[in-house]
């Protein structure tokens, strides 16, 4: 195995629903009740908790505050995924799309209800947040910053963004919520610093209390690297990439939707999703090699443990 005292692995996972992503596509009409989103959570948590637990992998969970709330049967599953040793942070209250663009005082709201939901749930205060749809600014940093908490993990940038945009408004006559996929540019660094107060992407080196977590991109061509970028592509590729990725730090992201197909019953309009086709069997093969080939390369930590580290 190579050295990896310097690399780390860290492993987070949005918990966006069938309800949450027919929102993001704009469908409408669309019949998925209450017992179903049960079910997805029920079907969807027991596969990653097995994919990840095979792998001795500690993952950070980003979750909606109102699925949560709800739901007896889905705050068991948070539950368990904290007793299991999982971190769960805060994903918002609803979910709104381009939440950068909302009022100072809705994201506090979005923020703070999530925040006590989950420390009701598992009675331990949350200390990161992850925007829907990437969408971040100085605005929602500095929100986050003042509520007390430690991190973001929102900034996302690849040369695939722009790209991305036109295709969507080609594909999607309706648009989608939040096609931009966060305020953000090229200046984005691909390493954990703290954001200046007045501009985000600009790291300050007099402040150590608050830090980014940024995605990754690959050096060559700038593409995105995270898992449904992955598994949307063929299997040379996500191999070849996840071997030769060198950074000193990866967050790699998962989204809760990989983990189920067609077949447990999710809303078919979802083939607007890049991965939803495929099946969980193939997902979750693909899903496996990638996360051998980063774990000979990094060594895993929890993010918690990995800001702590960098704060102190």
């Amino acid at each position: 195995m190579n050295n990896t005292s310097e690399r780390k692995l860290i492993i987070s996972l949005d918990v966006d629903s069938p309800i949450k992503l027919l929102n993001f596509y704009k469908i409408n009409n669309v019949d998925f009740n209450q017992d179903q989103l049960e079910l997805f959570y029920l079907t969807a948590f027991n596969r990653a908790f097995e994919f990840f637990n095979k792998q001795n992998i500690k993952v950070t969970f980003f979750v909606v505050g109102d699925e949560l709330e709800n739901s007896e049967t889905i705050k068991n599953i948070i539950l368990q995924a904290h007793n299991y040793g999982h971190e769960i942070e805060n994903h918002t209250y609803s979910h709104p799309f381009g939440l950068a663009n909302l009022s100072e005082e809705k994201i506090k709201e979005e923020i703070v209800l999530c925040n006590q939901i989950i420390e009701k749930i598992t009675g331990v205060a949350p200390i990161g947040f992850r925007s829907p749809g990437y969408s971040i600014n100085s605005k929602v940093i500095n929100i986050v910053a003042e509520l007390g908490l430690k991190y973001d993990s929102s900034g996302f940038w690849s040369i695939m963004n722009p790209i991305l945009k036109t295709f969507h408004k080609l594909l999607f006559k309706k648009g989608l919520n939040n096609a931009d996929f966060g305020l953000v540019s090229n200046k984005l660094k691909q390493y954990p610093y703290t954001p200046s107060v007045n501009n985000w992407l600009v790291p300050d080196d007099k402040i150590n209390k608050f830090l980014e977590l940024p995605f990754p991109r690959t050096n060559m061509l700038g593409l995105p690297f995270y898992n449904n970028f992955n598994l949307w592509t063929p299997s040379f590729y996500s191999d070849y990439i996840s071997k030769k990725i060198n950074k000193p730090y990866i967050m790699y992201l998962f989204h809760i939707i990989e983990f189920v197909d067609l077949s447990d019953a999710i809303p078919k309009e979802l083939i607007a999703h890049p991965n939803v086709k495929s099946s969980v069997k193939e997902k979750l093969q693909k899903s496996e090699k990638i996360m051998s080939n980063l774990s000979n390369k990094y060594e895993l930590t929890s993010t918690r443990e990995y800001v702590k580290a960098l704060l102190n």
